[in-house]
């Protein structure tokens, strides 16, 4: 891609990240990409692409890569350039893969699959593409009502995909050794026959007077329901094996450990919940494994403990002591992203935040007892307080409070109760702690009814009510204490109708999609008119399928496909909640019937009647006495990760630094962080055979040694140069620098030359340049020439134009050399741009000298 340097975050597109697998396009026998249609870094915070990749990689005749939503600006090149979309590994054009799989994780991220197919060059539909094209793949959690975009996809797989994909895998290739027989209709054919696997080519919606009435079988053998695929024993389900370590920041910059799959609480707003079941849980100590081999492979220093309520998993105390066991030498935290009131205790809470200590996160879901019963949610108003008392007491001051409005039966008494549940907290802070402090959010989504919960028969409560309720609670809250964030009511609509829509919805999508609609999920490019005018155009009322209470009797697009979840239950549940009546969870009761473990032939896996050994009697660690040695070191930043800002490159390098097991020095108390210090930042696009960096270990390590060992851990494009260790009270190196040197190399014709040796000379004869900086923050005049410390010196290699100058690094500032570049160009008329120019930094200096040897 031309001109990555000028994109927003280029890291997005370079690949080459450390774990990242690279195999030879040209000899396996499939090949696969895997996309979540948001940008790179949403889309690398998500553990189900990421187990996928270490799954399907491990095949010796598969090859996996990935690919994301380019933002607007490299959408943009891409589209100026006619350039296909590709893949981040192997940089080859999504169309030439195999496979394309999106994983769907809502509803709202249905226009970018559009415009990455269309950005990949690959028919939107699946009735006119080539024999030559990817076949595309739907999965993730939109998988159980995918009517609104199945015009758009070859087939889904429904449910859990580590185990099918390997079948998928396998029936592609005994199709393509047969020559690919029946062509692209004879391969879906041939996955018929694969339990979990949903072709809509294969099924015909009906309508009559503008209503669904059912969906139609018109192949032969295809099943008039496909149950979801399921890991019967999770604990020897592969998992990640060496995470993907991003150069830049992403969403969730942290490990993450699935301790088990699955929910049987049993809330009814909650399609996870009953689609994920049942609970399947990991063992112990395979939890420790696999935690030992991502914090050895990553040099993540958090490790996130995560499920859908991760308090429930059976072991989860011992679990804590043993990993704060296993990693106390690391300085690795942990977190746990999912607390339900309930289950959360002080005691828990300071075990998990032991090493760095943030806010407390609650959900109550709805603001009094009557609504939380009616929605299942099994929490009290005395829980919370409890929880908070006891959190409060122990030194937490931030609480966050998740709630839901335009829940079935809400009144306005309900959304008082969130105003008056958030006042209770606050002021429970302050009769505990006799202190005002307090920090209360609570954040307020609006209620979508989604497909197998038991209120997907509900009406979603339209846009302009959503508003009206939004403001009512605005006018409660008076406390300066508390924060409201509350969701885009037009946004969760239009969700509401793409979750509970039919195929006729596809032409929506689509029209929407070539109006403009892209990131819908990001409030400041959703534009509902342009959904409106779509809607309009294809002749549907949107609130036809979000703002209609459904029949039971009624039939529903999408139960064709299933969790295996039965239809009497959820009905079943949607009584009990009229009746405002709760169910008990099943998980460590007895079954409540709602018939996925019959239905799939899988049982709930759960280790709390399990006997766990005795804890081991560990001696209590008498504190280490040591003295720190420091290094400094010379690193090269090459062309592979020159696209970095400063602070991912000085990420990039904790990171090796962690997973070298040097014996690295931390600072001490809350948020602990590696004693590592650089000197001057890059610029983004410069490259540098001179980067710095001062860092400390707490035991003495021959040079060769620690540069052995971290070179080993640097990605490509990074090498330790030179290193040494340093004497006595040595100054950070940052205070060190006062000058730096360039090089510039541009591709050049010679017959130029004497007019950019004219352009060179009237610039350093200049005694004064003044220019303005802009950036995002603000506008600064500056005086360029008084930190030129060295002129500008051209000549001419082999057809490159070699430009060098120096410049001087002050306490107040200094300039960048693309700055110095620029003014030559547009001020003294240099003959060409240096869009091809490669800007290298070749020294860092203090005193005149090179700051290894200071």
């Amino acid at each position: 891609m031309e001109n990555i340097f000028e994109l927003t975050k280029p890291a997005r597109y370079t690949g080459g990240e450390f774990n990242s697998v690279t195999k030879n396009f040209d000899t396996v026998a499939c090949r696969i990409a895997l996309a979540l249609p948001d940008v790179y870094e949403v889309g690398m915070s998500n553990l189900g692409l990421a187990i996928l990749y270490s799954i399907l990689n491990a095949r010796e005749d598969t090859l996996c890569e990935r690919v994301y939503s380019p933002w607007i600006d490299a959408e943009k090149v891409l589209r100026e350039n006619n350039e296909p979309l590709f893949a981040l590994e192997s940089k080859r054009a999504i169309k030439d893969f195999d496979f394309l799989g999106f994983s769907l994780q809502y509803e709202m991220i249905y226009s970018n699959v559009l415009n990455m197919l269309d950005l990949a060059q690959i028919h939107l539909h699946v009735n006119e593409r080539g024999e030559d094209e990817p076949f595309i793949i739907g999965g993730g959690p939109c998988v159980y009502n995918v009517e609104p975009v199945a015009d758009f996809f070859d087939f889904f797989i429904v449910g859990e995909a580590e185990e099918v994909f390997g079948e998928v895998i396998e029936t592609f290739i005994a199709w393509k050794n047969s020559g690919k027989s029946g062509g692209r209709r004879g391969f879906l054919k041939m996955l018929i026959n694969i339990s979990g696997i949903y072709v809509p080519a294969f099924y015909e919606p009906l309508y009559a007077d503008g209503n669904f009435i059912g969906m139609k079988v018109i192949e032969p053998n295809a099943p008039k329901k496909i149950l979801k695929r399921v890991v019967k024993d999770f604990d020897v389900t592969p998992t990640v094996g060496k995470p993907i370590v991003p150069f830049m920041e992403i969403v969730h910059d942290r490990a993450m450990l699935e301790l088990f799959r699955g929910c049987s609480r049993g809330c009814r707003f909650c399609q996870a919940g009953m689609t994920y079941r049942p609970v399947r849980e990991r063992k112990k100590e395979t939890l420790r494994k696999i935690a030992r081999r991502l914090i050895d492979s990553s040099g993540w220093d958090e490790l996130s403990l995560t499920s859908l309520s991760s308090a429930d998993y059976s072991c989860l105390p011992r679990l804590i002591d043993d990993l704060k066991h296993d990693f106390r030498n690391e300085k690795v935290s942990f977190s746990l992203p999912s607390l339900r009131i309930d289950s959360f205790s002080i005691e828990l809470a300071e075990k998990v935040q032991t090493v760095r200590k943030s806010g407390l996160t609650f959900a109550p879901e709805a603001g009094t007892q009557r609504l939380r019963d009616v929605i299942n949610k099994n929490v009290t108003e005395k829980n919370l307080l409890d929880a908070c008392a006891a959190a409060f007491a122990k030194g937490w001051k931030t609480v966050k409070l998740y709630f839901m409005m335009g829940l079935p039966t809400e009144t306005e008494d309900d959304i008082r109760g969130i105003a008056d549940l958030a006042q209770k907290v606050a002021d429970l802070y302050r009769s505990v702690k006799n202190r005002r402090d307090v920090k209360v959010t609570i954040s307020v989504a609006c209620f979508v009814p989604k497909p197998f919960t038991p209120f997907q028969w509900f009406a979603q409560i339209s846009a302009e009510e959503f508003e009206r309720r939004q403001q009512f609670l605005k006018s409660l809250i008076r406390d300066k204490a508390i924060t409201y964030n509350y969701h885009n009511a037009q946004l969760s609509v239009l969700e509401g109708a793409l979750a509970r829509g039919d195929r006729r919805l596809s032409q929506v999508i689509e029209t929407a999609w070539r109006n403009g609609a892209k990131f819908d999920g990001w409030s400041d490019l959703f534009k509902p008119e342009v959904w409106a005018e779509a809607f309009t155009t294809c002749n549907l009322d949107p609130r036809m399928f979000s703002g209609r209470t459904r029949e039971f009797w009624e039939p529903l697009p999408w139960e064709h496909t299933s969790p295996g979840v039965d239809k009497s239950f959820l009905q079943s549940e949607w009584e009990k909640s009229q009746a405002e009546e709760t169910t008990r969870d099943c998980r460590r009761t007895s079954c409540t019937g709602c018939g996925v473990c019959m239905n799939l032939g899988v049982k709930v896996n759960d280790f709390a009647k399990e006997k766990l050994p005795p804890s081991e009697n560990l001696p209590v660690e008498e504190p280490k006495e040591f003295s720190l040695t420091k290094y400094r070191a010379q690193i090269r930043k090459g062309t592979q990760i020159a696209v970095l800002s400063h602070l991912d490159y000085m990420n990039l390098f904790m990171r090796a630094l962690i997973r070298s097991k040097l014996p690295a020095a931390w600072s001490e108390g809350f948020n602990p962080h590696l004693k590592v210090s650089f000197a001057t930042a890059l610029a983004v696009g410069v490259t540098s055979d001179c980067e710095y960096v001062d860092f400390e270990l707490t035991e003495p390590i021959s040079e060769s040694e620690v540069s052995r060992r971290l070179n080993e851990q640097l990605p490509d494009g990074a090498e330790i140069l030179r290193l040494k260790k340093l004497r006595g009270k040595a100054k950070p190196v940052m205070s060190l620098v006062d000058m730096s040197r360039y090089e510039v190399k541009l591709p050049f014709d010679e017959k130029l030359f004497g007019s950019a040796q004219n352009s060179v000379t009237s610039f350093n004869a200049a005694a004064v340049i003044e220019f303005t900086r802009v950036t995002p923050k603000k506008t600064r005049e500056l005086e360029l020439k008084q930190y030129i410390v060295e002129p500008l010196k051209a000549e001419m290699i082999g057809g490159i134009l070699q430009i060098k100058f120096g410049i001087k690094i002050t306490p107040t500032g200094s300039v960048k050399p693309s700055e110095v570049l620029k003014i030559l160009r547009e001020r003294f008329n240099f003959p060409t741009d240096f869009s091809a120019a490669i800007i290298n930094r070749t020294e860092l200096l203090c005193g005149g000298k090179l700051l290894l040897d200071v």
